[in-house]
Formats: C-alpha cells, structure tokens, sequence
C-alpha cells in the first residue's frame, strides 16, 4: 500500500496489520476545489498570455499557478498520510503536518477505556464526516477527523482490543499454570527432603536408644 510505503519512513510498520485512513469524500472534495481554481487561473494566463505580451506578468501568473498546484500537493499528502496504525499491542495516531512536521501518539491497548464518535456542525452532516474519539484511561481524548464509516473504525479497533485482551489472558493463564506446575515440583521436592531428614533422624534415635541400652546393661552387670 503506498500510504504504508510513505510513512515507514516516520514509523515503525513492520508490525502494522491493519491501516485505516481518512474519509475519501476529503480527498474528493479537496480536488474539486483546487481543480477549479487552478483552471480559472489557467483561464486567466491564457487571456494574458493572448491579450499582453508581457513575459513578467506571464511569469507571475505561471507562479502562482504553479505555487497553488505544489499547495494542494501538499495538502493532500498530508490528508492521505494521516491515519490510524493497528497493531497486535498497540493504536498509533499519525498526523502529518506540512511537509517536516509530523505527531505520533502510541496508545496501548490496555490503556484505552473507549472509542467513540460524533459530529461537530451541520457541513460535518450534510458531508457524511464523523470524528473518531479515543479515550484513555487518564480520561485523555486522541481525535482523528473526517472519517466516513466511524462504525466501521470503531469495531475494527474494538477487535483488536478485544484480541489483545485475550492474548494477555492466555499468556497470564500460561503463567499461572506454569508456576502451579513449579509449585507442585517444588512441594515434591521438600517432601522428599522431609521425608529423608525424618528416616535419618529415626535411625539416629534407634542408635542412641541402643547405645544408651547397652551401657545401661554394662553398668546392670557391673
């Protein structure tokens, strides 16, 4: 995926398993925009450029043109490069800014207390855009705008949750039934040592018992 391809540079996504993104209808609407308004500027140059012969404003015109078109660029990769990053231990937020600035933020699983979503204004509705709120359990919020199927987020990151709590419950269930396991060996293990610590000492009793006979005996005879 080439979104993936172009923020490996920023992020680790060598353990990404699923990537989602913004709402199309952003990218879609965003290209209307500036494709009307580079084709009226090009409107305009070529006016100019049939009714002045004026190499300075020609060029003026062509920057600006060119200006608005490298903008748009711009603004779309940094839209496309936004998204979510799901792992099998964490969320990662990426939002890029511009064309050096960037924000990352790492949540773990077992720190999220909920996932929710809403809409802002009547243009968010009219356009079908949601906001996707991730909780913490710090009562922090992580907002990711303009997505389409918040539906569609939500339980996909529920899932992902959801899997890492039952792995974390399967490792802990390991856990306990490998040191029940330990505990049974090592409670084997003293009772043996009991068990031979209390023949020795029998035999060091029946020893004394019949050293202490035969002086006894000795001193009868005697």
């Amino acid at each position: 995926m080439l979104r993936k391809y172009l923020i490996q540079r920023y992020v680790d996504v060598s353990k990404v398993e699923e990537l989602l993104g913004h709402s199309s209808f952003v990218y879609l609407r965003g290209m209307m925009l500036y494709s009307v308004l580079l084709f009226v500027i090009y409107v305009i140059y070529a006016v100019i450029h049939q009714q002045i012969d004026d190499i300075l404003v020609q060029r003026v015109t062509g920057i600006i043109w060119l200006t608005l078109f490298v903008k748009r660029v711009l603004s779309f990769l940094n839209l496309y490069l936004d998204c979510l990053l799901l792992s099998a231990d964490t969320l990662t937020i990426f939002l890029r800014d511009w064309l050096l600035q960037y924000r990352t933020e790492v949540l773990d699983w077992s720190k999220i207390n909920s996932i929710s979503y809403n809409q802002n204004s009547l243009r968010d509705r009219l356009c079908g855009k949601w906001d996707l709120v991730v909780q913490l359990w710090t009562n922090v919020d992580f907002k990711f705008q303009d997505v389409s199927n918040p539906k569609r987020y939500v339980n996909k990151i529920l899932m992902f949750k959801k899997n890492y709590e039952e792995h974390q419950k399967k490792v802990i269930e390991d856990d306990l039934k490998w040191d029940t396991k330990n505990f049974e060996v090592i409670i084997d293990a003293l009772g043996e040592v009991v068990k031979e610590y209390l023949n020795n000492n029998d035999d060091m009793i029946s020893e004394t018992i019949i050293r202490e006979e035969s002086i006894y005996m000795r001193e009868t005879d005697l």
